[in-house]
């Protein structure tokens, strides 16, 4: 019973926080979705350097409690909330399109690597593929190669930028003791497995 009744509470506290990172997440994108609206039309070289926004909500709610969906769930309640702007319903698909892609990489780990090296990958390649739709989107070929050149500059620019500040709130957050008992624990090899470690290494 005590091990169904921590479960439980575990879940819980696990929906809470995506739930709760996902809310702050809408919030920023409501804003966000306006101003985009209206630079993508107008001055694309601008948009792109919004990216950044919709990686910072998935980075935080991975790296903080460590299981899987938790980018997905995170972006479908960000999703869900930034509707409330010129995109609409469809800014639920963005949001979802984003969590999904994140967390392809982990998933491909079985969830057993959560190394910061592993976000910039994911985040790497998800920034690679979205930059090449939305030059196809903006007609990109068709501008000066300058603008070309910033366009992809940018997107990729502000993407990292995301994962970095996503991993620092994460951080943060977790030594604050937000992820407590929520998190796994990082694992520490025992002192038998590090003597054996080094005895292999000799």
């Amino acid at each position: 019973m005590p091990s169904t009744t921590r479960r439980q509470s575990l879940t819980t506290r696990y929906l809470m926080t995506c739930a709760a990172i996902g809310a702050a997440t809408g919030v920023l994108l409501v804003p966000a979705n306006f101003v985009a609206a209206a630079l993508a039309s107008t001055v694309p070289v601008l948009y792109s350097a919004m990216l950044g926004l919709w990686i910072v909500g998935p980075v935080l709610a991975l790296a903080l409690v460590r299981r899987p969906g938790a980018a997905v769930l995170t972006m479908l309640v960000a999703g869900v909330i930034s509707s409330a702007s010129p995109l609409g319903a469809s800014s639920i698909l963005t949001c979802l399109m984003v969590g999904a892609a994140l967390e392809v990489a982990f998933l491909v780990t079985l969830y057993r690597v959560w190394a910061p090296w592993l976000f910039y990958v994911a985040t790497f390649v998800f920034s690679a593929l979205y930059t090449w739709s939305a030059f196809v989107a903006f007609d990109a070929a068709s501008m000066a190669p300058v603008v070309q050149v910033l366009i992809v500059a940018l997107m990729m620019a502000s993407s990292l930028v995301g994962t970095w500040a996503g991993l620092l709130l994460a951080r943060r957050l977790e030594r604050a003791g937000v992820a407590r008992g929520l998190a796994p624990a990082r694992r520490v090899p025992t002192d038998v497995e590090a003597g054996d470690s080094t005895a292999a290494r000799a």
